[in-house]
């Protein structure tokens, strides 16, 4: 078991403690023994500190200090220069009574970062990351939580607030870094440190300050793709503050995948096409629960896996979630998918993530599925078309038609729709009423649930870009 540079040095002072006259004096004593030294300690100083004093120094700003500007930040071809840095730096910590900190500074975790960087950057960033890592106060992702790689001024606050809490623990002794479970409990002291009180906004955690900046960021962005659309993410935005509980019926929800899942078995082969093979398609097809559901032909005449929409729609959608995966020409079931077959918890989870196809498509959807929420739940179907195509039109969306390129139709989105609707209708997501023209479409309590809980992890989720 190993265990953190703090772990082993204790501060004998909060930063928060030390006044400004406190860090002034240790600068003169550095300054008194050795004028070089003591220049650069309080040029060192100034950049840890930004110029505001003492009170904010924390572990998680030595460490970035250290294992990242230093080495990417600083032009400098001399010699061995990280090194010196990093000495005059842990005299000064010292003299100020962090000698936690100090040591950090001292460490073979410091020096093997520095090295790295000496050779090559991207072994540098890789002893980096394994050295934030490592420290035990970058905060991880959570089950139901991940951080943004681009983070907005809340979400930095709030990552802040949890490493702040998680160098607590460590000094308390409440968290010790390479011990059985220690990273159960990191995430449990993460979790917590969300959902307490935020410092500078009543009523507010940590959490939801943060979640809320997503939603913001996300209705902005639909904004500069379309009006419709900004309007439409604007009036959804309130109900995805808070995670989306299932519906009651979870189960019966999903008994479609969850019950293709548990006849699929370990793996099946493809066609050279990459389709099932008949065989399976009519084990499937006799007792399969949408047969009734089904359009014609009759089901003893499909021997293509396209002839039966819901089948084909199930099996994407469990691709989406990674319950299925193709690998060569079979398709297998994988570790997730196996437990989904049983869980549905699990199933309801990773299912919904993946609710909208991609592409195309996926836009049709998801929009489609906004226009439903902002109406009430319910709207006619030509209506629902006509809007998303005024949405892909203004987001810029063309297709082609006779080599012509021309702004999308409404029968067009009605077409890249078509398949979602068979799926949700089948699985009890959707329920239809009237005839065409005038047939409506209604999201159930399970629709409505699992297009929020898709649409949540979207807005509020962890994205990869920085608009």
């Amino acid at each position: 078991m190993t265990s953190s540079p703090t772990q082993q040095h204790q501060n004998l002072l909060a930063p928060a403690d030390i006044a400004d006259s406190e860090a002034e004096a240790a600068l003169r004593r550095i300054e008194a023994d050795d004028p070089d030294v003591g220049a650069r300690a309080r040029e060192v100083y100034e950049v840890l500190t930004w110029g505001e004093g003492p009170g904010v120094l924390r572990q998680a700003r030595v460490q970035s200090w250290l294992w990242y500007e230093l080495p990417c930040k600083y032009v400098s071809d001399e010699a061995g220069y990280m090194g010196r840095l990093a000495d005059v730096a842990a005299r000064l910590l010292d003299e100020l009574g962090l000698h936690g900190y100090a040591a950090i500074c001292r460490s073979e975790t410091t020096a093997t970062v520095h090295a790295a960087f000496g050779e090559r950057d991207s072994e540098g960033f890789a002893a980096l990351r394994t050295a934030m890592r490592d420290s035990g106060i970058s905060p991880p992702d959570l089950d139901d939580f991940e951080w943004n790689r681009f983070m907005g001024f809340d979400e930095a606050d709030a990552y802040a607030a949890a490493q702040d809490a998680l160098e607590a623990a460590i000094a308390a002794g409440e968290l010790t870094v390479g011990a059985r479970g220690w990273r159960a409990e990191q995430k449990r002291i993460v979790a917590t440190a969300l959902d307490a009180d935020h410092d500078a906004q009543p009523g507010q955690s940590w959490r939801t300050a943060l979640v809320t900046e997503r939603l913001a960021r996300w209705v902005s962005q639909g904004d500069t793709l379309s009006e419709s659309v900004g309007a439409a993410r604007a009036q959804a935005a309130n109900r995805l503050l808070h995670p989306i509980e299932p519906p009651s019926e979870v189960a019966e929800a999903l008994h479609l995948p969850m019950w293709l899942l548990t006849r699929f078995g370990d793996e099946q082969p493809l066609t050279q096409a990459g389709n099932l093979r008949v065989a399976f398609i009519r084990t499937v097809h006799q007792d399969c629960p949408w047969r009734v559901l089904a359009p014609p032909p009759p089901y003893e005449q499909r021997h293509v896996e396209a002839d039966d929409v819901i089948l084909s729609a199930l099996r994407h959608w469990l691709q989406r979630a990674n319950a299925l995966r193709k690998r060569h020409n079979r398709l297998h079931r994988t570790q997730a998918g196996t437990k989904m077959a049983h869980d549905p918890s699990l199933a309801w989870q990773r299912l919904t993530q993946h609710l909208f196809p991609t592409g195309w498509d996926g836009f049709v959807v998801e929009n489609a599925a906004l226009a439903l929420l902002c109406s009430g739940g319910e709207m006619a179907d030509r209506d629902l078309d006509a809007q998303v195509s005024v949405m892909a039109t203004e987001c810029g969306w063309r297709s082609w038609n006779d080599g012509e390129q021309r702004t999308p139709s409404a029968h067009e989105a009605s077409w890249a729709f078509s398949e979602t609707l068979h799926l949700w209708t089948a699985c009890g997501l959707l329920s239809s009423a009237g005839t065409r023209p005038d047939e409506r479409q209604s999201l159930t309590e399970a629709g409505t649930a699992a297009v929020l809980t898709r649409l949540r992890h979207t807005a509020a989720g962890a994205g990869d870009r920085p608009w």
